[in-house]
């Protein structure tokens, strides 16, 4: 049972540390090319006028 805990933790912080990394390169975050979009919706070059 010692080994199944000390393997859950291990791989727990593995998980979060990993996630903490990325999120710290900014990955994951708010998409650059959004103002593009909707100027070309708006351009209505989208499909039927919907955004992407």
């Amino acid at each position: 049972m010692m080994v199944f805990r000390v393997v859950f933790v291990l791989l727990s912080a593995s998980a979060i540390a990993g996630t903490s990394y990325v999120a710290y390169l900014g990955h994951g975050g708010e998409s650059r090319d959004l103002d593009r979009s909707i100027r070309a919706v708006s351009a209505g070059r989208g499909l039927n006028g919907s955004i992407k």
